[in-house]
């Protein structure tokens, strides 16, 4: 008995100096302190690199001297860069054939069937010709072809013509188309002229249009004078065929023919 109660004053007398320990004012030792760990490689997450805010610096890149003063290229200032030559040649080559296609799209060309042939009251050179030109529309056309056709070979032959020339008047009489023919001139000065023939199966009011292309959709409602004097020049004969710009000038049937003139003869 006097053990135990030996036991039970001894733990008391333990758990009384814990308390006091925990009580007291003096704060208790610090724990040792943990060896640092020091990294040598920041981890990687997806390929890069996890840095602390402080490890992130602004890099910009690295310019070479030698670059520096050189001007910016005119592509970047938003302006067109200048071809040398062979290209600029051909840049220009295309832009001048396809100006040259879209004149040529403006002229309303057609087969048009010669009706009647009157000589002109005011004038020994010109004819009075009235000429179908498609869906029973008659167009009165002053041409001056006496000197070279006679008026029998000129009625009921189909001829090409132009329809969207400006009205004109010739010695008084209105012309409202024209007749196209091809012309050269001789060695001793004269001249030969040759009225173009469109295809034997051609019906007045078919189109005429570049071999290999289609009829244009866009005529001009009247073609000024000046577009046409850059169609005219490009207008020729070729291997007895019209021709513009080296194309030859077709129907849905076939070719527009031009017989009895050699090549580089104009059109017009």
């Amino acid at each position: 008995m006097a053990q135990t109660v030996s036991a039970i004053d001894g733990a008391i007398a333990h758990l009384d100096s814990i308390i006091v320990g925990l009580t007291s004012s003096d704060p208790a030792p610090a724990p040792a302190a943990t060896a640092a760990v020091k990294h040598t490689k920041p981890a990687v997450l997806f390929g890069e690199p996890i840095r602390k805010p402080e490890e992130v610096v602004d890099v910009k890149p690295k310019v070479s001297k030698k670059n520096e003063d050189k001007p910016i290229p005119d592509i970047l200032k938003g302006r067109n860069l200048k071809l040398p030559g062979a290209a600029a040649a051909n840049s220009n080559a295309v832009t001048s054939g396809n100006e040259q296609n879209d004149n040529f799209d403006k002229a309303l060309m057609q087969v048009s069937l010669v009706q009647s042939v009157e000589n002109h009251p005011n004038s020994e050179k010109l004819y009075v010709c009235k000429v179908d030109v498609g869906c029973g529309n008659i167009k009165q056309v002053v041409a001056g072809l006496k000197k070279f056709v006679t008026k029998e070979e000129l009625e009921g032959k189909k001829v090409c013509t132009i329809l969207n020339l400006k009205t004109a008047k010739l010695a008084g009489q209105v012309s409202e188309a024209m007749i196209l023919a091809g012309s050269v001139a001789t060695e001793d000065g004269s001249e030969i002229v040759k009225v173009l023939e469109p295809p034997s199966e051609a019906a007045p009011g078919d189109r005429i249009f570049q071999e290999g292309g289609v009829p244009s959709a866009n005529p001009a409602k009247q073609l000024s004078s000046k577009i046409w004097e850059k169609v005219v020049p490009l207008l020729q004969v070729k291997g007895g065929l019209a021709v513009f710009d080296s194309k030859s000038l077709v129907t849905s049937s076939g070719p527009i023919k031009v017989p009895g003139l050699p090549d580089g003869a104009g059109i017009h």
